[in-house]
């Protein structure tokens, strides 16, 4: 091979590397362009999110779970007042029987339900998580 063919390979194929690592460089300018305008969008979106009020709304509801947990029992075993609850008779082929079923039952008191505990809970566990972070 001549030399002026070498040289012209050569610098064709720089050219084309060249070329390359540009475009790769614009396209990872634009890709990082597009992220950034993503990332705005979403701020303004939580941003507007943040001004509907959605604080109060969480706040009644700590309120109203906080009552039912403290205030709520003190109240009812005070008044006199009972909670009628039913109470589960036997099931299965008994049930079919007529042999065991439900029942009413009044009791004194304050029945504290599970989805009541359970918010509890996650109030509890986010206020004192929320403590442990600085």
């Amino acid at each position: 091979m001549s030399v002026e063919l070498l040289a012209m390979l050569g610098g064709g194929v720089s050219g084309f590397l060249m070329k390359f690592i540009a475009a790769q460089a614009d396209a990872q300018s634009r890709h990082l362009e597009a992220m950034i305008r993503k990332q705005e969008a979403a701020d303004q979106s939580a941003d507007k999110a943040a001004n509907r009020g959605g604080v109060w709304i969480r706040r009644v509801f700590v309120a109203c779970i906080l009552f039912a947990v403290i205030i709520a029992p003190f109240i009812l075993a005070y008044s006199g007042h009972g909670v009628t609850v039913e109470r589960e008779g036997l099931g299965g082929i008994f049930k079919l029987l007529g042999i065991g079923r439900d029942s009413w039952e009044t009791v004194q008191g304050f029945v504290i339900l599970p989805e009541v505990r359970q918010g509890m809970l996650a109030i509890l566990g986010f206020y004192f998580g929320s403590s442990q972070v600085k």
